[in-house]
């Protein structure tokens, strides 16, 4: 057995042959799929049904969870390997999205394709605690510090397997291998010769198409091509709950002054936009309300209104184009291999990509055009490898669904000024006024239809001089508080420019390509919604193996320079850098430069008939902002039985995470609420929370808070395991941790001042001090959002365990069960996101009933639970899916005909809070080999 190019290669015995449905183990629904397969002599070939599965389950071998050869049955942590021909069974929209199929394994869904994956907890739509490696390339967003899906990596065509390596893996892949570590492998073009190529398509207009060539150029040259385009009507969002006001952790939320859901003077809900709020706190008005201040929310506009539009600019997926926001992906990606001797061989591969999106986060983003560019080089033996790669991202057309609603609402009515020569007021402000003149006419003593409404215009929808605003109704005095409240919101809206009109389409396409203060109507009054960021990340790497009689060696180190810019649209640089403490002098930097880099050895020693393996590890790490971390990991691993079907593991690992580049220096003002990097001093300012969970006054309200500059994250954990197989054709494989997470990394909000200095004054009833200083004043008071670190413990646990019985040709079963637990009282004051369900079951079923007609059913099922995000805190409800695939063969025209889908049941599967819930995915598909 040996391992050449992420494949492994087994001698068998006579009488142990390999079964087929060890391949074939996951029947899942496969889905519409057109494949033209023609591979070259030296492809391996499906294993006939006569051989045996055990042979090949038992001594199936990985590299990943060691970065040296082992079988998977003996690996010191837990793993889960899926191989290419399994995925293409699978039912999923998407590669990211089947991984939850998997035991110990979340996903998070924000919309179609971007989607992200965790284990052991702390789930959320950035995955920030666990690395994505296609052929060893991070594929992170050097920008966002994230991984949009599958956007970057490996096409299903050209994947040959991926492994997932759960728990602490600091000490072997860096710093933020934190919990976790998804490696993609691609097919090797000297072993996979050949034209492949699929098409499938299904509801929602989807239409996906891949392509596939490699070709070998004598003996020593190959070349392998891949490509595909991806495209179908997004799923969007409609949760008009509000947007809570107190965690129920007891922190402020992102709108610690909102209304609550069905309040008559509107609200501020976590999928409207530009639903905008001021408060009022004028005696005359007060005075109408039992002389409490209120306040007063604009209707503003829904996810539809804000993404969809049949415009072109800006959208490269445009084959069904019925108006619809889009989700989308294309990708290049050539590479050329040089097998320079027997051992050695030099790759060069470069990919382009290009993608749509609706990620969720602090807001909604609509990520259109995003584009990624990667060049790899590389050169590698049996024993080592030199790999150096970047990755460069672009913003494309991307903006902010929040920042484009509120340049709406905040744009001036029209150009020009009135007669009595002031200029037209915003939407927004005319929206308050008309509101507070009907909520005044309603309480006191009315007015009739046909009356005027002084200094209120109605929104003219060509972009013309709007006309004077007329009562189209009669108002009667007299009325209730929240009767005249209600019925003042309903006339307001009427202000409120027509979605869809031509003035509406103007504006919007002018604000979503706006960067900076923009001129709308003649003013620089409103922020564009665009970014304008590009970023990049240079790695080189480089690993050693040695074998000294029974001792394993393996060294390497890695550095990693990144180079942000976004001109102050994402990150504090440009007009956004830095200012100095009690001044609005900027502090310049039109990029920002930070680095990070490491070392790492392991030693691994195996006795008593290599059935037991001891291994130890650890890795040295350097930051620029950060100082130097030091990650260990020990190991054993003890396999039993006459074919060492019986294997027990155990491991501890300490790891560390380097805050995200965002958590370090972004830059986002959403006018309300300023979202600010923690690398510089840290912040002194006012506790943010107004009342408690429980709805009484929070006696620390206004009161001094300091918040450190951040610090790395830092686990312990063990883990207990047992693989093994228990009869002829069934397997188990359970495991137990226990984390221990220090300086843990979570996020706060509070009333500061962006240069740390504690403000003066108070932010309400009334702004008072440094709250009371024009926007364009920088050391102004607002309400803050950063990150920092927990100041005490936070522990978690969690039971994995699964069971795949092959029973018969026409029936195999398999089970996964996992529980995962926080105790959540530990750290008061951050908010921690811990986001995953205490249960999770996945059940399925497959087999070949009859000759050429297989099946495969799967149900998931999760329990509900809470999730943070940015944006907002909810709970997500319990649900189930089903998905399901029947495939006919047709073998004398090569061909395949398949249907399958996956929510069948279409299930409110809502996985991220404030996210819309994603559907019945329907495909049918027809598949050809070898022509």
């Amino acid at each position: 057995m040996f391992i050449e190019s992420n494949s492994f290669y087994l001698s068998l015995q006579p009488n142990k042959p390999i079964q087929e449905e060890m391949i074939n183990r996951y029947f899942s629904p496969i889905l519409l799929i057109l494949t033209i397969t023609e591979f070259s002599f030296s492809q391996i070939s499906t294993p006939k049904k006569s051989l045996e599965l055990d042979t090949l389950y038992l001594n199936e071998v990985i590299v990943s969870a060691s970065r040296t050869a082992e079988p998977i049955m003996e690996t010191p942590v837990t793993v889960e390997r899926v191989l290419g021909t399994q995925l293409q069974k699978q039912p999923s929209s998407e590669f990211i999205s089947s991984l939850s199929r998997l035991k110990g394994v979340d996903v998070s869904q924000s919309s179609w394709l971007i989607t992200s994956f965790s284990t052991r907890g702390f789930n959320s739509s950035k995955a920030e605690r666990v690395i994505q490696l296609a052929d060893y390339v991070d594929v992170t967003s050097p920008t966002a510090s994230l991984y949009y899906g599958n956007w970057v990596g490996i096409g299903e065509l050209d994947l040959e397997s991926s492994d997932i390596v759960f728990g602490a893996n600091s000490a072997l892949y860096g710093s933020n291998a934190f919990n976790g570590v998804l490696l993609m492998h691609s097919k090797d073009p000297f072993k996979y010769q050949g034209l492949s190529a699929s098409l499938r398509g299904g509801n929602r207009s989807m239409i996906d198409g891949q392509i596939r060539y490699a070709k070998v150029l004598g003996n020593k040259v190959a070349l392998k091509f891949n490509a595909n385009y991806f495209e179908a009507d997004e799923f969007l969002s409609s949760n008009d709950t509000a947007i809570k006001r107190v965690t129920s952790g007891g922190l402020a939320g992102s709108d610690p002054v909102n209304n609550a859901t069905g309040n008559p003077a509107g609200w501020n809900a976590v999928n409207r936009y530009g639903d905008v709020g001021t408060t009022v706190s004028n005696p005359a008005l007060t005075s109408l309300n039992n002389n409490a201040a209120y306040r007063i929310y604009t209707q503003g506009y829904t996810e539809a209104a804000m993404a969809n539009w049949s415009e072109s600019a800006g959208n490269p997926f445009k084959l069904f184009n019925n108006g619809n926001y889009k989700a989308g992906n294309y990708r290049i990606n050539p590479s050329l291999h040089w097998q320079i001797n027997a051992k050695v061989r030099a790759v060069y591969e470069y990919k382009l990509a290009v993608s749509n999106g609706i990620f969720q986060s602090t807001s909604r983003y609509a990520q259109r055009g995003m584009k990624y560019d990667v060049h790899r080089m590389e050169l590698k033996s049996d024993k080592w490898f030199i790999r150096a790669y970047t990755v460069f991202d672009y913003g494309g057309k991307a903006y902010d669904l929040n920042s484009l609603a509120g340049g709406l609402l905040n744009a001036p009515m029209a150009s020009g000024t009135q007669a009595n020569g002031s200029r037209y007021p915003t939407f927004a402000s005319n929206y308050y006024s008309l509101w507070n003149q009907v909520f005044t006419a309603a309480r006191t003593n009315g007015l009739s239809a046909g009356a005027s409404v002084p200094n209120v215009f109605a929104a003219n929808p060509n972009g013309g001089t709007p006309s004077a605003y007329t009562l189209p109704q009669a108002i009667a005095g007299g009325q209730s508080i929240e009767a005249a409240q209600a019925l003042a919101s309903q006339l307001a809206a009427g202000v409120q420019l027509p979605v869809g009109s031509p003035h509406f389409n103007q504006l919007r396409e002018q604000i979503v390509s706006g960067v900076g203060l923009i001129d709308v109507n003649g003013t620089k009054t409103v922020r564009g919604a665009a970014f304008a960021n590009t970023a990049r990340f240079w790695d080189i790497s480089a690993q050693r193996e040695w074998t000294i009689n029974k001792l394993n060696v393996i060294a390497g180190a890695s550095y990693r320079t990144h180079l942000l810019q976004s001109a102050g649209t994402l990150f504090s640089d440009g007009p956004n850098s830095p200012i100095s403490a009690n001044t609005n002098d900027i502090l310049r930097r039109d990029r920002i430069v930070n680095w990070d880099g490491g070392a790492y050895a392991q030693l691994r020693y195996a006795v008593w008939q290599n059935r037991l393996k001891l291994a130890a590890a650890g890795r040295f790490d350097r930051f620029r902002n950060f100082g130097s971390r030091f990650s260990p990991r020990i190991s054993a691993v003890v396999s039993l039985g006459e074919n060492r079907q019986h294997n027990f593991r155990v491991n501890y690992a300490q790891a560390y995470r380097q805050p995200a580049q965002l958590d370090q220096f972004i830059y986002l003002d959403f006018g309300t609420l300023l979202v600010a990097g923690n690398v510089e001093n840290g912040y002194q300012g006012l506790n943010a929370v107004s009342a408690l969970p429980n709805g009484q006054a929070n006696p620390d309200f206004l009161k001094p808070v300091t918040i450190k500059k951040i610090t790395p994250e830092q686990v312990n954990t063990w883990e207990v395991g047992y693989k093994a197989q228990l009869i002829k054709g069934l397997y188990v494989d359970l495991s137990y941790y226990r984390s221990w997470y220090n300086d843990f990394i979570g996020t706060l909000r509070f009333y500061g001042r962006e240069d740390g200095v504690v403000p003066t004054g108070a932010p309400l009833p009334t702004a008072s001090g440094d709250f009371a200083k024009p926007t364009t004043d920088r050391t102004r008071g607002r309400l803050i959002q950063t990150w920092a670190n927990a100041d005490r413990q936070v522990r978690t646990q969690g039971l994995m365990g699964s069971v795949e019985y092959f029973w018969h040709k026409k029936l195999n079963l398999n089970a996964n069960y996992t529980w995962s637990h926080i105790n959540e009282d530990d750290v008061p004051g951050l908010i921690l996101g811990f986001n995953t369900p205490a249960h999770k079951v996945n059940m399925g079923i497959n087999g070949e009933p009859f000759k050429n007609i297989t099946y495969a059913v799967n149900y998931r099922h999760i329990s509900g639970y809470t999730y943070f995000m940015p944006i907002d805190e909810g709970y997500i409800d319990a649900f189930g899916t089903v998905d399901a695939q029947v495939n006919y063969r047709l073998p004398k025209l090569k061909s395949n005909l398949k249907i399958g889908g996956t929510n069948l049941l279409n299930a409110n599967a809502v996985q991220v809070y404030g996210a819309a819930s994603i559907g019945r995915i329907v495909y049918l598909g027809w598949t050809l080999e070898g022509l």
